[in-house]
């Protein structure tokens, strides 16, 4: 009998794992070239773990964070000095902000590995990041956030959306700044990933 409840216990907690992973959310790169079409996200309600308010990008660019509206996670915000913070980032303890490149994302261009990024959250404290990463995929689909992608980096690599969100997103404690790449007249052409982590 103890032996069947484990099995049982094993088996439904398989099952959720495999519903929580196959979740098309997961699938889902926002698309920050052209203007947002605001695409609902298959979620519920997001907060993130931690609300940001006031992001420094290396002492150099200074912006204010916006929260993406319940269910839309898709949404980039159209103001030029704003960022917006990715609310299904938080579903895996990391941190994502999200910018037009024709916005306040051109000013991610200028960040190289080692840049210092500062964070300013509600409850004031404020945390600093160092860029360890810096990658460049080629959207398939230009304008869709579940396309598949080509590693730029990795002599391009076919990707899925669903690899790309957990390579970036889906890692604990990392802070990911996110932007398209413009390429012949195409907004969206790819996308431009920095990737931070905690500075020591």
């Amino acid at each position: 009998m103890v032996v069947m409840k484990s099995f049982y216990k094993i088996i439904v907690s398989a099952l959720i794992l495999a519903v929580v992973f196959s979740s098309p959310a997961f699938s889902f790169i926002p698309v920050t070239g052209a203007p947002s079409l605001e695409i609902a996200s298959a979620q519920h309600e997001t907060t993130a773990a931690f609300t940001a308010t006031k992001v420094d990008l290396a002492g150099a660019f200074f912006y204010n964070v916006i929260q993406q509206p319940k269910g839309k996670a898709g949404f980039v915000s159209a103001e030029t000095d704003k960022l917006t913070q990715f609310s299904l980032a938080s579903k895996f303890g990391s941190q994502g902000f999200l910018a037009h490149n024709y916005l306040a994302g051109a000013a991610f261009t200028y960040l190289v590995v080692g840049s210092q990024i500062s964070v300013t959250y509600d409850d004031g404290h404020r945390m600093t990041y160092e860029v360890k990463e810096i990658r460049h995929l080629q959207a398939i689909n230009p304008n869709s956030p579940t396309t598949n992608f080509l590693d730029l980096d990795q002599n391009n690599e076919k990707l899925t959306a669903k690899q790309v969100f957990m390579q970036t997103y889906g890692v604990k404690d990392r802070l990911v700044l996110q932007t398209c790449i413009a390429k012949d007249k195409e907004l969206s052409w790819g996308r431009l990933f920095i990737i931070a982590i905690p500075a020591e």
